[in-house]
């Protein structure tokens, strides 16, 4: 699986779309800080999945940028909500998609500690599965 198709970066990817485009119907002169500071982040949460998906030695630095970025985009996002600029109903979903996103940044950095604690390779079975079997 190529990482254009992992699941993360399609929901990160596909966050930051519907942001994007989002974020360009915020009034101008009022919205324009909040607007640039919330496209910013988003691509930079999408910039730090695709370089952890990439580069194997610095997965874990950019994994936790991207979990950091999850959590600047919810504050972000209640600051534009409670300003009006998003509906409650755009705010739920942005909300649930963060959500998503952040489940699958902590499951990826749970299951990473996992195997460097273990010595384990990707390929390699955990020694807990092995012990299972029996």
């Amino acid at each position: 699986m190529t990482w254009r198709r992992a699941p993360l970066y399609v929901r990160s990817h596909d966050l930051a779309t519907w942001l994007l485009a989002e974020v360009a119907r915020w009034p101008q002169p009022e919205a324009m800080c909040s607007a640039g500071r919330v496209a910013d982040a988003v691509q930079d949460l999408v910039a730090d999945v695709s370089i952890a998906l990439t580069f194997p030695a610095e997965r874990d630095d950019h994994r936790r940028a991207a979990d950091r970025g999850v959590v600047r985009l919810r504050v972000l996002l209640r600051l534009a909500e409670s300003l009006g600029y998003l509906t409650k109903r755009r705010m739920r979903f942005a909300s649930a998609e963060l959500d998503t996103i952040g489940r699958m940044l902590g499951g990826w950095g749970r299951s990473s500690r996992r195997f460097s604690k273990s010595g384990a390779g990707a390929g390699a079975p955990r020694p807990e599965a092995r012990d299972a079997r029996r």
